[in-house]
């Protein structure tokens, strides 16, 4: 037995010695990237505010950009009620002549009537 564990000795230990593998390599370091995000904001004709947060932002008059997403200003229409109608103001009496007043004319933002040296509302969408 003692014999055996002599051979086992002698054979084993040289083989886990040359096994030991090589010296550690060191993994190369990683690149590190910050940027810090942007945030644009733009107060829309109507009011309201639109605004976007990204690594790269730019405004326009009715829109905000950021990282090729737009945020677009909802586009300002008035409420069209019966009375409010340009098609229903215009030829009515009116007073003071060179007056003026919003109507609503759906597709039209600024529609406005002006009240002509005839005494009625002319109405135009400018």
């Amino acid at each position: 037995m003692k014999s055996f564990l002599s051979v086992l000795t002698v054979l084993v230990v040289p083989v886990l010695a040359a096994c030991g593998g090589l010296e550690p390599v060191e993994a190369p370091e990683l690149e590190q990237q910050s940027s810090a995000l942007v945030t644009c904001s733009q107060t829309c004709p109507n009011g309201s505010t639109v605004s976007c947060e990204g690594n790269t932002c730019s405004v326009q008059a009715d829109s905000v950009e950021c990282d090729g997403f737009y945020n677009i200003c909802i586009p300002s229409t008035p409420i069209c009620g019966l009375n409010n109608r340009c098609s229903k103001l215009a030829g009515t009496p009116c007073s003071p002549v060179g007056g003026s007043r919003s109507c609503c004319l759906p597709g039209h933002p600024n529609p406005n009537c002006f009240c002509t040296p005839l005494g009625v509302w002319a109405c135009s969408a400018l």
